[in-house]
């Protein structure tokens, strides 16, 4: 057979070639992303909570231990395995430590009309149920918001309030956020998510508050790479980041005068990395100035996650509640 009418055939064996190794890539890439997606579900199922009826509406929340109680607000992105990490990193195991899924994450779901104001008064109708009468209220992130608002509305119920790298109003000038619509599409995918999370995550760590430049060791690696996938179902918190995200990080700044922080009367530290990128030093500064007394523990590197400072933030956070008993 001639080459002129060879190269047809050989044409349409490559094109066939080609979209079979496609196609087996494709189905590789489905299978594994249903594999993962499978584990974390049951890992995040596998998580003992509860959901509990209240006043402001059913909340999810996990309680672990024993000792002196304490409310932990989780960040963005978050829900009660969030709560959980925060503590093993942050807290520690002294504590009856009290988890709730925030609005829109996991189990809780999202009200109508829902504000950080409404967040402050959720804790207090929890505590309500649960039958305590006062917490120390340790906030990360997104979730600094509503903790700084249940300070304003319910001091009463306030033993102490910590602060770990907090959501913060803005000095100078505020990011400038994504279209909505945007964000709604891609963080209501849970492939888009998982195949960000895990075959782009060094693109992901601005997003986790990595600073530009930050030598990742090993272990802080693994932690961050987890933080990453966390995130995954996303499904089951995209209302909450949605709300975090164009809500809870926008509200001390779009509405200051309901932030009047000189009038917070418990104890408060604020704990904050200096090279922060995502809730930037000078705005925590700024906050621990304003409110009456409030302690700043500041770290000199680590970022938003606080990377290499654990221990030292137990420390301190231990440190802050003795002293409180004296």
């Amino acid at each position: 057979m001639r080459l002129a009418k060879m190269m047809p055939i050989i044409a349409r064996a490559l094109l066939f070639l080609l979209f079979a190794v496609g196609l087996t890539a494709v189905l590789s890439l489905y299978l594994r992303y249903r594999r993962d997606l499978d584990e974390a579900r049951a890992h995040l199922d596998s998580i003992e909570r509860q959901a509990i009826e209240t006043e402001c509406g059913p909340i999810e929340v996990a309680v672990r231990g024993r000792g002196q109680p304490m409310l932990v607000s989780h960040g963005i992105a978050g829900g009660v395995d969030q709560g959980l990490g925060l503590v093993r990193s942050y807290i520690g195991a002294e504590y009856a430590v009290i988890i709730p899924s925030r609005f829109g994450y996991v189990g809780t779901p999202m009200p109508l009309r829902a504000t950080p104001v409404s967040q402050a008064d959720a804790f207090v109708c929890l505590l309500d149920s649960l039958k305590i009468n006062k917490v120390t209220v340790a906030a990360n992130s997104a979730g600094g918001t509503s903790a700084l608002q249940m300070a304003l509305r319910h001091p009463q119920r306030i033993h102490a309030l910590i602060l770990i790298s907090s959501a913060a109003p803005t000095v100078g000038r505020s990011i400038t956020l994504p279209p909505k619509p945007v964000i709604q599409l891609v963080f209501s995918s849970d492939f888009l998510m998982w195949l960000i999370t895990t075959h782009f995550q060094s693109n992901m760590r601005p997003a986790v508050g990595i600073p530009n430049g930050y030598q990742l060791s090993d272990s802080e690696q693994a932690i961050v790479s987890t933080v990453i996938r966390s995130v995954v179902p996303i499904r089951r918190r995209t209302a909450g980041f949605v709300f975090d995200m164009f809500t809870s990080n926008t509200d001390m700044d779009q509405h200051p005068e309901e932030y009047q922080l000189e009038n917070i009367r418990v104890p408060t530290l604020v704990i904050h990395a200096l090279d922060d990128p995502l809730a930037k030093y000078e705005n925590a500064a700024a906050l621990a100035a304003r409110i009456p007394n409030a302690e700043m523990f500041s770290v000199r590197s680590g970022g938003h996650l606080l990377l290499g400072s654990e221990a030292a933030v137990r420390a301190e956070i231990a440190r802050f509640l003795r002293a409180l008993e004296h």
